[in-house]
């Protein structure tokens, strides 16, 4: 229900704008150009679903006027950096205090954006991070029950969280005509690129910028799609004639399943110039592989100039892949594929139809013809085309 603004909030609004123009111009092209209205909000005093912005006059006399310019850069921020439209299937409560926690860290380092209100969360422990790598912990933590002796001391902790605080709607995306997005993302994109111009004050948001600004793909969707394609495949065979049209004497093949279940050879670069943080990456790639399939037959080959004969593990339906099989030690050597290729091709008779996957930097070159269809996973853009021509080349940004 849409109620009336006061003189003296039109009055404060007004001024904060203008705040906004010669403190944080961005904020300001977010302020004059996001459609907003004054209502009865459910839950928080400013309330976005992404595309507008609604205020509660009763809510916010819990504030103060420092407090209102801080809450009100806090919300055009949820939009700037479309986190209701980010959510997906996400659980909503959680989704909407991670992000706030990250845009409460973003506005830690702002001068002249008002006071933080008492009630906000700030955990510094997570600063650096994604909405999306704060919800994962965020998410974890909520399932851990504090026991009633820790419940004090743990109630500034991000995962204990007062729902009232709730500023995130659930995004109408779809009912938005294409008109009304189109004019959000020019908004978005002006007022993005006048942050990312701006002073090391934004560095904490660029962050949150080059997130938005990266290919909304998900790392272990794509390589599921491509496994299912690869490995699973129907083919054409003569061996057994399609019996549909036997009847009109037409003599035409049938299709059938190359495989019943996954075989696969994963070779993973432990070599020096592969960071510990991407290291880890590809270990969790190899278990979200492992638990993506019902049949699945695995052998895992740490490399770097030589395979590692004595850390190589193997994992099947029969026996399922932990954690404990996952403590696999990085090194610090050089980087020789050729030495994979030269080892699965004499002690593992790969067969041409079988599939290698390599996660890697790609910080190598392939000396020998390779021996089956190859996967490369690899965490550096500036590498990729130079295995395009050897197999499909899949890459992530941690």
């Amino acid at each position: 229900m849409a109620t009336t603004l006061s003189n003296a909030k039109k009055s404060l609004f007004e001024k904060i704008r203008i705040h906004f123009l010669f403190n944080h111009p961005f904020l300001s092209v977010l302020a004059l150009s996001i459609p907003t209205r004054y209502t009865n909000n459910a839950k928080s005093a400013f309330q976005t679903d992404g595309f507008s912005l609604s205020i509660d006059e009763e809510k916010l006399s819990h504030y103060s006027e420092e407090e209102i310019i801080y809450l009100y850069a806090h919300t055009l921020l949820h939009i700037v950096l479309k986190h209701p439209l980010r959510r997906k299937a996400r659980e909503e409560l959680v989704w909407n205090q991670s992000c706030d926690v990250v845009i409460n860290l973003i506005l830690s380092e702002f001068d002249h954006v008002g006071v933080i209100p008492n009630d906000e969360i700030l955990d510094t422990d997570l600063t650096g991070l994604s909405v999306e790598e704060v919800y994962e912990i965020l998410h974890k933590e909520q399932e851990k029950k504090p026991s009633s002796e820790k419940e004090e001391s743990e109630k500034q902790k991000s995962f204990v969280y007062d729902e009232t605080k709730q500023d995130l709607e659930s995004s109408n995306e779809s009912l938005q005509s294409s008109e009304e997005q189109e004019k959000l993302d020019n908004i978005i994109i002006q007022a993005l690129s006048i942050a990312k111009q701006a002073t090391k004050a934004y560095d904490s948001l660029r962050i949150e910028i080059d997130t938005l600004l990266k290919p909304n793909i998900n790392l272990y969707d794509v390589l599921k799609e491509f496994l299912i394609t690869a490995l699973f495949e129907k083919t054409v065979t003569y061996n057994r004639p399609n019996r549909k049209y036997f009847e009109q004497g037409i003599y035409l093949p049938s299709t059938q399943k190359s495989k019943e279940q996954l075989e696969l050879i994963i070779a993973i670069d432990s070599s020096g110039s592969v960071s510990l943080e991407e290291y880890k990456t590809f270990l969790g790639i190899v278990k979200e592989v492992c638990e993506s399939f019902y049949e699945y037959s695995v052998t895992l080959l740490p490399f770097d100039l030589h395979v590692k004969e004595e850390l190589i593990v193997s994992f099947d339906s029969f026996n399922p892949i932990n954690s404990e099989n996952l403590f696999i030690p990085k090194s610090d050597g050089g980087t020789n594929f050729n030495a994979v290729l030269d080892f699965i091709d004499t002690k593992y008779a790969i067969r041409s139809e079988q599939l290698l996957m390599v996660l890697s930097d790609g910080e190598f070159d392939i000396g020998r013809s390779l021996v089956c269809e190859t996967l490369f996973v690899l965490s550096q853009k500036k590498n990729c085309a130079k295995f395009e021509r050897y197999g499909r080349v899949i890459q992530f940004n941690l």
